[in-house]
């Protein structure tokens, strides 16, 4: 139903200049991510509740874990429907069952079987989705064997067995077993039984059983991608590169977080050296003006430098001047500092030793205190994105960043360490 609604409503202008207009698809889709960033951090009363609650609240409580299992298959449909990208996929199971400080909560867990089942044998299809797969399956694996500090397992039996069953059901190839419809009247159930019985025993095999595969994309989609192939869009215009323009790429980015869309858009408009100079700063003041929209700013520029879109020599010919002059900018865009930390965390991450060192050749060569400040929350954010090992290795593996990081902070080589534990970034 969804799918064929998409193309029937019509699209209203947006509310503000450069962001897309509003669908039936956006307000859906934004309706599921609300669901989702409003999901509770525990459904299970404490002991403390379960004295006082009632039965019409416990069965509430249970109501309201089905309906957040319920929109995880949703939002797992409509992947296969071509609603979602992939990356999107990847971002709602890092947010439940990432690598953090604490263990996630066992519905959080459970939530993400119901999803991965909604979707295994589509997502499998796909070479970067079958990447991710390979991901998740890991991550929980991890989980179901994971025991506390008093070596009792972390999560309960029936969550290790919804692992194990996800597990399970990919190692089959995704093939399940239903029961077929019985719905009849008690004579046709007696009859039936007996010819389920002979067809059994004649075939060997059990006939009150159907086979399904778990997550295929519906039959249709393959006819829809064939008509879109064999139907082309017409030559678009030539696009002008002007503000407009990217802020459109940005904001059609940030809303969808669709990596292939943000590449043919960028390629659609062929920029020059110059244009993508005007782009990348463009960008870098959204970021610095808009707190909210500094996280998607350092996204959009991980993802140019991966689809080799943007080469390093370009982000140090922006970034290097940027920083060198960012607590001046600070005066005036307060929250630039942390569209810098998102973006310096990306890129380690995303490259360890390859960091083009230029980026930072133009911080002061002085103790500064601002500028140890601006490093030390870039790797505060590493270590919120992956773990103290990896802002180790990124020290590690990254001398021209070691060295800034004891210039502007004054101290030797042998005391850095202690400085950034002291700084929380180890």
């Amino acid at each position: 139903m969804v799918f064929a609604l998409q193309s029937k409503y019509p699209k209203f202008p947006a509310e503000n200049e450069n962001d897309k207009p509003q669908t039936f698809t956006r307000v859906l889709l934004n309706t599921c991510q609300t669901e989702f960033e409003n999901l509770p951090t525990s459904f299970e009363p404490t002991a403390e509740e379960l004295k006082t609650m009632s039965p019409e609240d416990l069965h509430k409580k249970k109501k309201e874990k089905d309906k957040a299992k319920a929109n995880m298959k949703f939002i797992g449909n409509l992947f296969l429907r071509q609603l979602l990208a992939v990356k999107v996929i990847g971002q709602v199971v890092y947010e439940l069952i990432g690598i953090k400080d604490v263990p996630p909560e066992e519905h959080k867990i459970e939530c993400v079987c119901e999803l991965l089942t909604a979707i295994g044998h589509g997502l499998d299809e796909q070479e970067h989705g079958k990447k991710l797969m390979l991901q998740f399956t890991a991550r929980l694996m991890e989980l179901k064997r994971s025991v506390g500090s008093d070596g009792k397992a972390t999560f309960s039996k029936r969550v290790q067995f919804q692992i194990q069953d996800l597990l399970d059901l990919r190692a089959n190839g995704w093939a399940k077993k239903m029961f077929k419809e019985t719905a009849k009247k008690t004579s046709e159930i007696r009859n039936d039984l007996n010819a389920e019985a002979k067809l059994k025993a004649k075939k060997g095999q059990d006939a009150m059983f159907v086979t399904q595969i778990a997550g295929a994309k519906p039959a249709y989609m393959e006819s829809v991608m064939k008509e879109a192939r064999n139907n082309p869009r017409k030559e678009a215009p030539k696009i002008e590169w002007d503000a407009t323009y990217v802020k459109k790429v940005f904001s059609y980015y940030a809303s969808d977080r669709d990596e292939k869309q943000l590449e043919n858009m960028w390629k659609e408009g062929a920029p020059n050296t110059s244009q993508i100079k005007f782009a990348l700063e463009t960008f870098l003041d959204i970021g610095f003006n808009e707190k909210t929209k500094g996280e998607a700013v350092a996204e959009v520029i991980e993802v140019l430098m991966k689809s080799r879109l943007l080469s390093w020599v370009t982000l140090d010919e922006i970034l290097a001047p940027t920083l060198e002059t960012l607590e001046d900018t600070k005066i005036d865009a307060p929250m630039c500092d942390i569209c810098i930390h998102a973006l310096l965390a990306r890129l380690w991450q995303a490259y360890g030793r390859d960091f083009s060192a230029g980026i930072l050749g133009r911080l002061p060569k002085e103790e500064s205190d601002f500028h140890w400040k601006l490093l030390a929350g870039a790797l505060r954010k590493l270590r919120e994105r992956q773990s103290a090992d990896a802002v180790q290795r990124v020290i590690d593996s990254v001398p021209q960043l070691r060295d800034i990081m004891c210039t502007v902070g004054g101290c030797k080589s042998a005391d850095l360490r202690k400085r950034l534990q002291d700084d929380g970034c180890l």
